[in-house]
């Protein structure tokens, strides 16, 4: 076969793969310019001479023929589905006058309250409230300082800063939850919640935080049941080991 013979047969071979490929995948059908291809294919067709390559060319058109299928399967998905395009609901939208826009929204509006609950004195109340309300940024300013302090973590040593506890009191309370771990554990394992549990919200985050301690220093492990998401505390002696793990737990 001539180089350049053999050079449209490759056309047609791409071809023919690039529709297997769209028709197995979920890829848009209208990617695939159809006029384009049989153009293409119209061209070569007089030149064939070889029975195989006239049979490629057949396969090549069959597959055209699966991708127009599909795009008019995809065309009745969309319109029973009332699928609208995001970008041209975008475009609509942005070409809108305000007065369409307002008038728009007006006409699909379902407000709770109904029309002979509202006067107009109430909706000018509501929009001098709405108006003159004053900024979040700046409603808690006095109280808060002007900027907002992010989540973060408290160490021992902040801890002892804010007179929460002493350091002997909190290695007494480590040792003694710890303990009381061991006791209640007996050598297996035992549900965390329910250990950490206490009358108040208050003594249960601090339990929660010795706990913490407790594991950091090695004398316990939390286990994660992957498939219930259960957690599990069991006593252990000596150092942490070297591979560790953070979990965050919610107390609630």
């Amino acid at each position: 076969m001539p180089e350049k013979e053999d050079k449209k047969l490759e056309d047609i071979l791409r071809l023919i793969e690039l529709c297997k490929s769209v028709q197995s995948s979920s890829v848009n059908p209208f990617e695939v310019d159809i006029k384009e291809k049989l153009m293409m294919l119209k061209k070569h067709l007089p030149e064939w001479q070889l029975i195989d390559v006239m049979l490629k060319d057949s396969e090549a058109l069959q597959q055209l023929v699966g991708i127009v299928r599909l795009q008019d399967q995809w065309i009745k998905h969309r319109a029973s589905s009332l699928y609208i395009d995001p970008m041209l609901l975008e475009l609509k939208i942005r070409l809108l006058t305000r007065e369409d826009l307002a008038d728009s929204f007006v006409k699909c509006w379902h407000p709770v309250a109904q029309v002979d609950q509202l006067t107009a004195r109430g909706l000018e109340k509501a929009f001098t409230y709405w108006r003159d309300l004053i900024p979040l940024s700046e409603r808690f300013r006095d109280g808060l300082g002007n900027y907002a302090v992010a989540p973060g973590q408290l160490n021992f040593d902040e801890l002892q800063a804010l007179n929460i506890f002493t350091k002997e009191e909190f290695e007494t309370r480590l040792n003694a939850i710890h303990g009381e771990l061991v006791q209640k554990a007996a050598g297996g394992e035992m549900d965390y919640r329910r250990f950490i549990g206490a009358p108040t919200f208050e003594e249960t985050a601090v339990r929660a935080y010795l706990v913490a301690f407790v594991v950091t220093e090695g004398r316990a492990t939390i286990r994660v049941d992957p498939l219930t998401e259960e957690i599990f505390l069991s006593s252990t002696d000596g150092p942490a080991g070297t591979e560790t793990k953070s979990v965050a737990i919610a107390i609630t």
